[in-house]
Protein backbone atom coordinates (compact mmCIF):
# COMPACT_ATOMS: atom_id res chain seq x y z
CA UNK A 1 0.00 0.00 0.00
CA UNK A 2 1.49 3.48 -1.11
CA UNK A 3 2.60 5.81 2.11
CA UNK A 4 -0.44 8.11 0.79
CA UNK A 5 -3.04 5.45 1.56
CA UNK A 6 -1.13 5.06 5.20
CA UNK A 7 -2.30 8.74 6.14
CA UNK A 8 -5.92 7.84 5.48
CA UNK A 9 -5.32 4.32 7.64
CA UNK A 10 -3.89 6.91 10.25
CA UNK A 11 -6.14 9.46 10.39
CA UNK A 12 -9.15 6.97 10.27
CA UNK A 13 -7.96 5.79 13.88
CA UNK A 14 -7.66 9.25 15.27
CA UNK A 15 -10.59 9.28 17.60
CA UNK A 16 -12.31 12.72 18.33
CA UNK A 17 -10.62 14.81 15.89
CA UNK A 18 -12.46 17.64 14.58
CA UNK A 19 -12.51 17.81 10.63
CA UNK A 20 -10.03 20.97 10.57
CA UNK A 21 -7.33 18.73 13.22
CA UNK A 22 -7.66 15.94 10.17
CA UNK A 23 -7.11 18.56 7.56
CA UNK A 24 -4.22 19.80 9.10
CA UNK A 25 -2.85 16.45 10.34
CA UNK A 26 -3.35 15.55 6.29
CA UNK A 27 -1.72 18.28 5.12
CA UNK A 28 1.46 18.37 7.55
CA UNK A 29 1.77 14.51 6.45
CA UNK A 30 1.48 14.99 3.11
CA UNK A 31 4.13 17.62 3.41
CA UNK A 32 6.22 15.27 5.20
CA UNK A 33 5.80 12.26 2.61
CA UNK A 34 6.84 15.05 -0.25
CA UNK A 35 9.76 15.41 0.83
CA UNK A 36 10.93 11.39 3.09
CA UNK A 37 9.43 10.20 -0.40
CA UNK A 38 8.12 6.26 0.12
CA UNK A 39 11.06 5.00 1.83
CA UNK A 40 11.60 6.69 5.17
CA UNK A 41 14.68 6.93 6.41
CA UNK A 42 17.28 8.34 9.06
CA UNK A 43 18.41 10.59 6.24
CA UNK A 44 15.51 11.18 4.64
CA UNK A 45 14.29 12.14 8.26
CA UNK A 46 16.77 14.59 8.37
CA UNK A 47 16.17 16.63 5.28
CA UNK A 48 12.81 16.78 6.38
CA UNK A 49 14.16 18.31 9.59
CA UNK A 50 16.19 20.63 7.39
CA UNK A 51 13.24 21.57 5.65
CA UNK A 52 11.54 22.69 8.81
CA UNK A 53 14.11 25.14 10.09
CA UNK A 54 13.02 27.73 8.17
CA UNK A 55 9.22 28.16 10.04
CA UNK A 56 8.20 29.20 13.52
CA UNK A 57 8.94 27.03 16.40
CA UNK A 58 4.92 26.49 17.50
CA UNK A 59 4.74 25.33 13.42
CA UNK A 60 7.94 23.35 13.71
CA UNK A 61 6.24 21.35 17.19
CA UNK A 62 2.94 21.05 14.96
CA UNK A 63 4.58 19.23 12.03
CA UNK A 64 6.98 17.45 14.21
CA UNK A 65 4.13 16.02 16.60
CA UNK A 66 1.84 14.71 13.63
CA UNK A 67 4.96 13.01 11.74
CA UNK A 68 6.45 11.22 15.15
CA UNK A 69 2.55 10.19 15.51
CA UNK A 70 2.62 8.92 12.09
CA UNK A 71 5.83 7.32 12.26
CA UNK A 72 4.76 5.89 15.38
CA UNK A 73 1.60 4.08 13.86
CA UNK A 74 3.90 2.78 10.56
CA UNK A 75 5.99 0.82 12.75
CA UNK A 76 3.17 -0.50 15.01
CA UNK A 77 1.78 -1.50 11.85
CA UNK A 78 4.85 -2.87 10.85
CA UNK A 79 5.50 -0.76 7.83
CA UNK A 80 9.06 0.57 9.17
CA UNK A 81 11.25 -2.02 10.12
CA UNK A 82 12.51 0.95 13.48
CA UNK A 83 10.88 3.30 15.40
CA UNK A 84 11.61 6.79 14.18
CA UNK A 85 11.42 9.93 16.19
CA UNK A 86 12.09 13.26 14.78
CA UNK A 87 13.51 16.10 17.56
CA UNK A 88 12.84 19.56 17.54
CA UNK A 89 16.11 21.38 15.90
CA UNK A 90 17.83 23.19 19.04
CA UNK A 91 18.09 26.90 17.63
CA UNK A 92 21.07 28.83 18.39
CA UNK A 93 21.40 30.55 21.12
CA UNK A 94 20.77 34.06 21.03
CA UNK A 95 23.55 36.12 21.93
CA UNK A 96 22.04 38.66 24.40
CA UNK A 97 24.53 41.42 24.19
CA UNK A 98 23.85 44.35 26.52
CA UNK A 99 22.83 47.62 24.82
CA UNK A 100 25.32 50.81 25.28
CA UNK A 101 23.67 53.21 27.75
CA UNK A 102 23.70 56.49 25.67
CA UNK A 103 26.13 59.76 27.32
CA UNK A 104 22.44 61.68 28.56
CA UNK A 105 24.65 64.51 30.15
CA UNK A 106 24.62 66.78 27.42
CA UNK A 107 21.29 67.24 27.31
CA UNK A 108 21.50 68.54 30.62
CA UNK A 109 24.48 71.17 29.74
CA UNK A 110 23.27 74.72 29.20
CA UNK A 111 22.40 76.14 25.49
CA UNK A 112 21.67 79.00 23.90
CA UNK A 113 18.23 76.64 22.72
CA UNK A 114 16.91 76.70 25.98
CA UNK A 115 13.29 76.19 24.46
CA UNK A 116 14.50 73.08 22.38
CA UNK A 117 16.46 71.61 25.46
CA UNK A 118 13.62 72.25 27.46
CA UNK A 119 11.76 70.49 24.87
CA UNK A 120 14.27 67.67 25.06
CA UNK A 121 14.42 66.95 28.50
CA UNK A 122 10.64 66.45 28.54
CA UNK A 123 10.02 63.99 25.82
CA UNK A 124 13.48 62.69 27.92
CA UNK A 125 12.47 62.28 31.32
CA UNK A 126 9.04 61.84 30.78
CA UNK A 127 8.44 60.54 27.81
CA UNK A 128 5.17 62.33 26.20
CA UNK A 129 4.88 62.79 22.31
CA UNK A 130 5.69 65.76 20.50
CA UNK A 131 2.32 66.50 19.85
CA UNK A 132 1.52 66.72 23.58
CA UNK A 133 4.31 68.50 24.53
CA UNK A 134 2.81 70.98 21.84
CA UNK A 135 -0.55 70.83 23.39
CA UNK A 136 0.96 72.08 26.85
CA UNK A 137 0.19 75.14 28.95
CA UNK A 138 1.67 76.53 32.04
CA UNK A 139 -1.66 75.88 33.87
CA UNK A 140 -0.90 71.66 33.37
CA UNK A 141 1.93 71.74 35.58
CA UNK A 142 1.95 71.80 39.08
CA UNK A 143 4.92 72.10 40.85
CA UNK A 144 3.80 71.93 44.18
CA UNK A 145 2.38 67.91 43.60
CA UNK A 146 5.58 67.14 41.12
CA UNK A 147 3.07 66.54 38.00
CA UNK A 148 2.05 67.51 34.43
CA UNK A 149 -1.64 67.17 33.01
CA UNK A 150 -1.21 65.87 29.04
CA UNK A 151 -4.36 66.31 27.28
CA UNK A 152 -5.08 64.17 24.25
CA UNK A 153 -8.50 64.48 22.76
CA UNK A 154 -10.77 63.93 25.08
CA UNK A 155 -8.22 61.92 27.46
CA UNK A 156 -6.07 63.02 30.07
CA UNK A 157 -3.15 61.29 32.19
CA UNK A 158 -0.92 62.45 35.06
CA UNK A 159 2.73 61.86 34.91
CA UNK A 160 5.08 62.70 37.73
CA UNK A 161 7.89 65.46 36.80
CA UNK A 162 10.82 63.65 38.24
CA UNK A 163 12.86 66.00 40.89
CA UNK A 164 15.70 67.09 38.21
CA UNK A 165 13.28 68.65 36.11
CA UNK A 166 11.61 70.85 38.56
CA UNK A 167 14.71 73.66 38.64
CA UNK A 168 14.31 73.80 34.84
CA UNK A 169 10.41 74.17 34.83
CA UNK A 170 10.26 76.75 38.21
CA UNK A 171 11.46 79.99 35.71
CA UNK A 172 8.38 79.67 33.77
CA UNK A 173 5.41 78.81 36.08
CA UNK A 174 5.16 83.07 36.56
CA UNK A 175 4.96 83.37 32.80
CA UNK A 176 2.23 82.64 30.29
CA UNK A 177 3.81 80.17 28.01
CA UNK A 178 3.12 77.31 25.82
CA UNK A 179 4.96 75.29 22.87
CA UNK A 180 3.51 76.03 19.89
CA UNK A 181 4.56 75.24 16.01
CA UNK A 182 6.01 78.30 13.83
CA UNK A 183 6.73 77.04 10.09
CA UNK A 184 6.91 73.41 11.37
CA UNK A 185 9.06 73.78 14.21
CA UNK A 186 7.67 73.74 17.90
CA UNK A 187 8.82 76.47 19.67
CA UNK A 188 8.14 78.02 23.29
CA UNK A 189 6.31 81.30 23.01
CA UNK A 190 5.26 83.55 26.00
CA UNK A 191 2.30 85.93 25.79
CA UNK A 192 -1.27 86.04 26.58
CA UNK A 193 -3.35 82.65 25.40
CA UNK A 194 -6.65 81.36 24.80
CA UNK A 195 -7.29 78.23 26.40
Amino acid sequence: MPMRDRISAFLEEKQGLSVNSKQSYKYDLEQFLDIVGERISETSLKIYQAQLANLKISAQKRKISACNQFLYFLYQKGEVDSFYRLELAKQAEKKTEKPELLDLDSFWQESDYSEGRLLALLILEMGPLPSEILALKVADINLDFQVLRIKKASQQRIVTIPTTLLSELEPLMGRDLSFCKEEGNPILVSGPFVS
